[in-house]
């Protein structure tokens, strides 16, 4: 692992309270991430992103697979910067954090799309920490009038068979600066579970009746045949599929999410601890910190859960419910707000 040298970068309270809870890693790596968003003389750089539903250029998520594992995306890229250039300054960044850069290939083809299309957001990176490495996933987002044709371009490129729904959209990919694995997550809208089965790989166990079954009970009401929420997203690693929501859709407001979730966790056997500790904050008056809830279904047995949530601190205001549901996070899948 890296050795930990915190650099002094001023940040909000409800972000520095919450790193002792998370460890070494994000104690080294997160400060240094977000030093352009410090440095950045606007006076909304703490509520200008489009990662989160409350606008807070940081979510963290925990997962039931990796539970111990410190997880979080966040922005990198000074807010002054022009959409369209947040993917090239990104690279660079990459590059003086001397971090590994992605895939030339499929860089290149976003680069391209980027230059030639309209950018909403650019690009996030993904932190994943624990004792025995540092890992980071940059996520690029597809802008949308090049989505079929990216799409095209990228399937072709990984061998791999293009989306098999008509109505999906490509909205954004990952990219693992550590194995050099690429993810795609596509937006999907509304979503039955016919379509689920026609989704789900060849010999995954339990298939879309376990997944379904898995939503059935986070969700806590039953489904004929369509799957619940207005704002269903599908992501694609590998052998792994990955449906996701926005948890206000799925669950409620936070206060209710939170006791929903936990309770989830007790009955399937989950260890949400983590996810408990960095949540204590939660009351009765938040609302949207939570972003983006995900169900994977992976290679061996047993369906896995993502939260993704903006750290709990002092009220923050109340964005409008059509903003949120226009962002660019609800529209992706975290391990997920922000992709799984």
């Amino acid at each position: 692992m890296t050795a930990r040298t915190t650099p002094h970068t001023p940040l909000p309270p409800r972000l520095s309270h919450a790193l002792p809870l998370l460890g070494p890693g994000a104690g080294h790596w997160l400060p240094r991430l977000l030093e352009p968003v410090a440095r950045s003389t606007r006076e909304d750089r703490w509520h200008t992103s489009l990662l989160t539903p409350l606008r807070f250029p940081v979510e963290f998520s925990v997962a039931s697979s990796s539970p111990h594992m410190t997880r979080y995306t966040t922005e990198f890229v000074s807010p002054d910067r022009a959409p369209a250039t947040r993917l090239p300054a990104g690279l660079e960044r990459l590059r003086e954090l001397r971090l590994p850069g992605p895939d030339n290939p499929v860089t290149e083809l976003l680069l391209r799309a980027h230059r030639c299309h309209t950018v909403v957001w650019g690009t996030w990176l993904g932190g994943r920490h624990d004792a025995r490495r540092d890992r980071f996933k940059l996520y690029v987002e597809v802008p949308k009038a090049a989505a079929v044709p990216f799409e095209r371009e990228l399937t072709a490129h990984l061998g791999t068979r293009p989306f098999p729904l008509q109505e999906g959209r490509l909205r954004l990919v990952g990219l693992d600066l550590t194995t050099g694995g690429v993810e795609r997550y596509y937006r999907v809208g509304a979503m039955s579970v016919s379509d689920l089965r026609g989704l789900v790989p060849e010999g995954s166990p339990g298939g879309a009746e376990a997944l379904t079954a898995a939503l059935v009970r986070l969700v806590g009401r039953p489904f004929v045949n369509e799957l619940p929420g207005f704002n269903v997203n599908i992501s694609l690693a590998g052998p792994s599929l990955t449906v996701s929501g926005p948890a206000l859709s799925w669950l409620g407001t936070d206060r209710v999410a939170r006791r929903r979730l936990l309770d989830f966790a007790a009955r399937s056997g989950l260890d949400l601890s983590r996810y408990a500790a960095l949540t204590t904050a939660c009351a009765e008056h938040h609302r949207n910190h939570h972003g983006i809830l995900a169900l994977t279904l992976p290679p061996g047995p047993g369906v896995q859960l993502t939260i993704g949530f903006s750290p709990f601190g002092p009220a923050a205001p109340i964005r409008n419910p059509a903003d949120w549901a226009n962002s660019p996070s609800t529209s992706s899948a975290s391990s997920g707000g922000s992709p799984p």
